[in-house]
């Protein structure tokens, strides 16, 4: 695979880190797989510094791991995908607390605009499957931000980087994208009535649903050095 250059007026090490951290979501990066400064250099169009500040970020978000002298995409286990689920199902459940008269007009709006945007996704290409993964995860972070708590927001940006991870390497997402996307109308319907016990067991079962996508074609043997 390749990536495409970079326009030099971004911020680069933002830039190559966003750009690398979606390939390893959307599995263009496959676990195990080595992150290469040169080869992404090239592929990049810029020099080895930024490259080198983005791995390193990489590797504190848990999405690569150094092993021996090399970076390389971090392997997901069986525990990994156990702890992704408890640790989202706590944020996530949180975050529907902390809304509480907090869901304004203007959050909702958002909120749907994010909808409608999954509903017209055709999931026919690879570019589509990494849009709705997008849209998945501004829905999720756009409820965390309505909360106005920047450590909810930041938790919950992390555990959507992996669990959305996850479900691209399970291979479950073109089936149940529909369904995912019906449940986030049932939370955003029952935060519009201002229900929040409805909006919390909306979420609930939303979480347990995606729990049950991660099929056991998400983990990946771990290499030995």
């Amino acid at each position: 695979m390749s990536l495409a250059p970079l326009k030099k007026s971004e911020t680069l090490s933002n830039k190559a880190y966003q750009v690398i951290r979606d390939a390893i979501v959307s599995s263009q990066f496959a676990p195990n797989d080595v992150l290469i400064e040169e080869k992404l250099s090239a592929e990049l169009s810029i020099s080895r510094t930024p490259i080198r500040t983005a791995l390193h970020r990489l590797v504190e978000d848990g999405l690569a791991k150094v092993q021996g002298k090399s970076i390389v995409v971090s392997p997901l286990t069986e525990d990994d995908i156990a702890d992704i689920s408890l640790v989202r199902q706590s944020v996530e459940l949180l975050v529907i607390e902390q809304l509480k008269d907090k869901a304004t007009p203007a959050l909702i709006r958002k909120l749907r605009e994010s909808i409608d945007c999954q509903k017209r996704s055709l999931m026919s290409s690879a570019s589509d499957y990494l849009e709705y993964i997008n849209q998945d995860y501004i829905f999720h972070t756009t409820l965390a931000r309505g909360t106005e708590n920047r450590f909810l927001l930041d938790l919950t940006e992390r555990i959507n980087t992996h669990s959305n991870r996850c479900l691209m390497l399970s291979s479950t997402l073109g089936t149940s994208f529909e369904l995912a996307t019906r449940e986030h109308v049932a939370i955003v319907d029952a935060l519009e009535a201002k229900d929040y016990e409805s909006a919390c067991q909306a979420m609930y079962h939303h979480l347990q649903q995606i729990k049950n996508r991660y099929i056991l074609r998400t983990t990946q043997p771990e290499e030995t050095d």
